[in-house]
């Protein structure tokens, strides 16, 4: 048996297709609805999964070679069953000639062999028959072409037809047989193999290209499934709908800027993570905001684990603002440069890159940070890193009590699947995305919606 896949952007032209390269015998395994193509404006298509056995398909074979080519066209605009009645006709008249050419002898006159070209074969007059062809040939030669040898063969042998049925029958039994065989959907809850349908399948798919990790992607699912009905469960708008709302529910966010300081209610805010997160870029962005959109009176702090350190670029930067900046290298330093800023409505604390696995530098810093409880921890990633990076980073900083989440590189990453993942993983909302290095704008407060546009690609 041949199984095939066909693409169209509609379902008649993939049947026409099928029926083309797989002649009229071909059995419609299933039918798919792909709702995107590539591209921004690209449409969606119809795949379709067709299957024909190997005796009918050598059959359509056979019969092609020997069609002339003027009458293929003809005789594919005839209905499927009359194109099944041509083929099996030509073929047993392969299979005779075939049998007569072994035995050497025929019990038909007009299957008599000879040696002599059609050509020169003399009539009972004498005359030679010019432009003879061979029988099934001259056949296709009347005006009425296709139709009227597509009408004389409907009456083909019942032996035949009779066969055709029994092979489409296996067929069937065939289809039927794979079917139980499918294997359940991990997140749906009845043992149904029918239960499953192609836009469940296809969200779960979107799910897993966008990074969210399986467990997550099959939880949502799960959650879907079982809020829509059976019919709902096959419409591709209502399942993407359901799955938005189950990932804007589980999407947890925090706003960074909330509500006004003033120096009696200061706020102090440490970014923290691995080296590359693109931690002091981003205080550059937020203190700068701070300062100039939001009129707040800012201090830059920065600490450091050793004297090996290079220079802080946020020196530049605080004398540019003309802001008060200090190095610390103990808890005792931190609390005497706090004090010394007190008439700061907010504080930005900068440290130093550490390499997830260096649990002793991560302790260190954790020991300075935590002799000021007013300190709120923001552990920033770069969104490109892969799942395992992610998963090592946030097991990595647990320690230092992170209480909100922010990624960078936003616009070098291909989906939020991720983000939404270790947001899960690590139990913290998320705060603050940005883009790129530029210091004055490419930063925003996270909101579930962009993270639900990215995973579904529908931004």
């Amino acid at each position: 048996m041949q199984v095939k896949k066909f693409e169209a952007p509609t379902l008649q032209e993939a049947l026409d297709t099928i029926k083309r390269e797989l002649g009229p015998e071909a059995i419609i395994l299933q039918t798919k609805q792909n709702r995107r193509g590539f591209g921004l404006m690209s449409k969606g298509s119809v795949e379709v999964t067709a299957a024909v056995s190997e005796r009918a398909a050598q059959k359509k074979e056979t019969v092609d070679k020997r069609i002339p080519e003027s009458y293929k066209s003809k005789l594919s605009q005839a209905p499927a069953s009359r194109q099944a009645d041509v083929y099996e006709s030509y073929l047993e008249k392969k299979l005779e000639r075939d049998r007569v050419q072994l035995s050497g002898n025929s019990s038909s006159p007009s299957k008599k062999i000879t040696a002599t070209r059609y050509a020169d074969i003399e009539d009972e007059g004498g005359a030679v028959i010019e432009n003879s062809k061979p029988e099934e040939l001259r056949e296709y030669s009347t005006p009425t072409a296709v139709a009227a040898a597509v009408d004389h063969f409907a009456s083909a042998k019942e032996t035949a037809i009779s066969g055709l049925q029994e092979e489409i029958s296996n067929l069937k039994r065939l289809v039927d047989e794979l079917r139980k065989e499918r294997k359940r959907a991990e997140y749906l809850d009845s043992d149904s193999p029918y239960s499953a349908t192609d836009a469940l399948e296809s969200a779960f798919d979107l799910l897993i290209q966008s990074g969210i990790e399986r467990r997550h992607a099959v939880q949502i699912m799960r959650d879907t499934s079982r809020g829509l009905g059976v019919e709902k469960r096959a419409d591709h708008e209502s399942v993407l709908d359901q799955v938005a709302d189950h990932l804007l529910k589980r999407i947890s966010v925090v706003s960074f800027f909330e509500g006004r300081v003033t120096a009696e209610n200061q706020r102090i805010h440490a970014l923290v993570g691995p080296a590359g997160a693109g931690k002091t870029a981003l205080i550059a962005k937020l203190g700068t905001h701070s300062l100039r959109a939001r009129q707040e009176k800012i201090g830059i702090i920065r600490v450091n684990l050793s004297s090996e350190e290079s220079a802080d670029p946020l020196v530049v930067l605080a004398k540019a603002l003309h802001v008060p900046y200090r190095s610390v290298s103990s808890s005792e330093e931190l609390q005497v440069a706090i004090q010394d800023m007190s008439q700061c409505e907010r504080l930005f604390i900068d440290t130093p890159g550490i390499p997830v696995r260096d649990q002793t530098a991560i302790r260190k810093l954790g020991l300075i940070l935590s002799s000021q409880a007013a300190i709120r921890v923001g552990l920033v990633v770069n969104s490109t890193i892969r799942d395992q990076e992610l998963r090592e980073t946030a097991r990595s900083f647990r320690e230092l009590n992170p209480k909100s989440l922010m990624f960078t590189r936003l616009d070098e990453a291909f989906s939020l699947g991720p983000v939404f993942s270790m947001s899960q993983h690590v139990g913290i909302p998320v705060s603050i995305f940005a883009n790129g290095r530029k210091v004055t704008e490419n930063w925003e407060n996270a909101s579930a919606e962009r993270i639900t546009a990215s995973i579904l690609n529908i931004l």
